[in-house]
């Protein structure tokens, strides 16, 4: 009996009926534009965050890629020592070592490489 009393209280919701579908109008209205309007915050920052980023990627490339045309231009004689500001100068002796020092890498490496083929050489010769 207790099971047929719940039963009873318990009545289904009709999702088709006025009430039910004026409830759900007002929930549409009031309840998710706050989540929206969230939800849309967080898509706007992250898009912000993204462009930034974005942003401060073409700054470095655009920066680079001058000074490698200024680099560029200085090998091929088109432009003079005298003709860069000092900011250029010392942009460009920092590029400079930095490729300096780039070569000095590679070619340690390089020369690793070719001692462990000469060895390797040597081995399998004595055998």
């Amino acid at each position: 009996m207790n099971n047929n009393e719940n039963d009873k209280s318990l009545s289904t919701i009709n999702e088709n009926d006025v009430f039910s579908k004026i409830k759900n109008f007002f929930k549409r209205i009031f309840g998710t534009e706050k989540q929206d309007t969230s939800i849309m915050q967080e898509n706007i920052e992250v898009k912000k965050e993204k462009n930034s980023f974005e942003e401060s990627i073409r700054v470095v490339e655009n920066e680079e890629t001058k000074l490698l045309k200024l680099q560029k231009l200085y090998r091929s004689g088109k432009i003079k020592e005298k003709d860069l500001t000092q900011e250029q100068v010392v942009s460009l002796c920092e590029l400079y070592d930095k490729q300096i020092e780039q070569l000095r890498k590679s070619n340690e490496i390089r020369k690793q490489k070719l001692l462990l083929y000469r060895n390797k050489l040597r081995t399998n010769n004595q055998n």
